[in-house]
């Protein structure tokens, strides 16, 4: 992924990169070669920790928030954005939270064995 080169050459500044704002940071990211929309948002949520950030042009963020909300149409951007509005200062982890509920649905989440007594 083009996201490490930079930064292991110095070319790109986290802690500047942290300075600045989301939508600022998801276009500096953008600016690399192969970093689209969601991978700058995951990079910020995952690796920055900032877990106001909810990658919403996710397709499974997408279609787990039209269920959670409980709509019929799908979400855009703009109802991406509009869903996550009462979590705002921590979309990123419902992002978290909706993905690991989809795979524990789903029975891919390994379960815990049992404590031996």
């Amino acid at each position: 992924m083009e996201l490490a080169a930079p930064i292991s050459d110095d070319g790109l500044d986290l802690e500047a990169l942290a300075a600045v704002s989301d939508a600022t940071a998801v276009s500096v990211l953008e600016d690399l070669r192969g970093i689209g929309r969601w991978s700058a948002e995951y990079a910020l949520v995952r690796g920055l920790g900032r877990v106001a950030v909810c990658p919403g042009d996710d397709v499974g963020t997408r279609n787990n928030l039209q269920r959670l909300v409980s709509v019929d149409t799908d979400l855009d951007d703009e109802a991406v954005g509009r869903s996550v509005a009462p979590w705002a200062s921590y979309s990123g982890l419902i992002y978290f939270h909706l993905l690991l509920d989809r795979l524990d649905e789903t029975g891919l989440l390994p379960r815990p064995s049992s404590p031996r007594r």
